[in-house]
């Protein structure tokens, strides 16, 4: 009987409270590899928390799996991307990854405009959205039923700012869904890896790469993804060697 049959059974039987605190205690007692084999299991029973990827992300750092380590945090984030804790972790993480992949070259001003854009979260943008639809039907009131005259200007000019807060916000909101729903991030799991050309071994090799690098699948054929890096070299790595968030 395989570890992680034996890990499942032992969760039908423990509440994932129970499952939580044994592995907190492998981790206390310095047994990381045991510890994010149990959250291994639980995720694979189905729980899928935040929280849990957070610490299993801890257990593989201290176990010295960078890459693991890496792919668990970025998952934590999906689900909790204001976790500062997580954030923070990852951060760390990857400046020990063996790569330093530049990115394409942009201006300055496009360059602020997309750190801004990064760091607006759809929570966020939605709170944004909603407000603009409430204060804005105030002004619209204020404007059509002219209750208030002494308050017209004001509130046409209301209207306007929270037409234009919910034009962006919206916008931007429908962006990340959508980029969210069509992007594929991988993270490589091996200690190395060479990608190629094409999608098999006798292509040439077009750059070495190592275990934490995120790279951004775009196509899969076989056993190989056709992958991007933040420089925007395109090529090809095997399926076994990374895993996409």
């Amino acid at each position: 009987m395989s570890l992680v049959v034996a890990l499942l059974m032992q969760l039908a039987v423990e509440s994932p409270q129970e499952a939580f605190a044994r592995a907190e205690a492998f981790y206390q007692e310095q047994r990381y590899d045991e510890a994010a084999e149990v959250y291994e299991s639980m995720g694979a029973a189905g729980i899928e928390d935040g929280s849990l990827y957070y610490n299993l992300g801890n257990a593989y750092f201290k176990a010295g799996k960078i890459g693991l380590s890496i792919l668990s945090y970025e998952r934590a984030l999906r689900l909790m991307s204001g976790d500062e804790d997580t954030r923070t972790n990852l951060q760390y993480a990857n400046e020990l990854v063996a790569d330093a992949v530049e990115k394409t070259p942009v201006p300055l001003a496009l360059r602020w405009a997309a750190n801004v854009y990064g760091s607006l979260q759809p929570d966020l943008l939605a709170l944004l959205l909603s407000s603009a639809f409430v204060l804005g039907g105030v002004a619209l009131t204020l404007v059509i039923y002219d209750t208030l005259p002494q308050w017209r200007f004001s509130a046409i000019v209301g209207l306007l700012v929270c037409a234009a807060l919910a034009l962006v916000s919206g916008a931007a909101l429908a962006a990340k869904v959508r980029a969210s729903a069509n992007r594929v991030e991988a993270i490589v799991l091996t200690e190395n890896a060479y990608v190629r050309s094409g999608p098999g071994d006798a292509n040439p090799r077009l750059a070495e790469i190592h275990e934490g690098l995120k790279v951004r699948v775009l196509s899969e054929r076989d056993d190989w993804y056709q992958v991007t890096l933040a420089n925007g070299l395109t090529g090809w790595l095997r399926e076994s060697e990374i895993e996409p968030i």
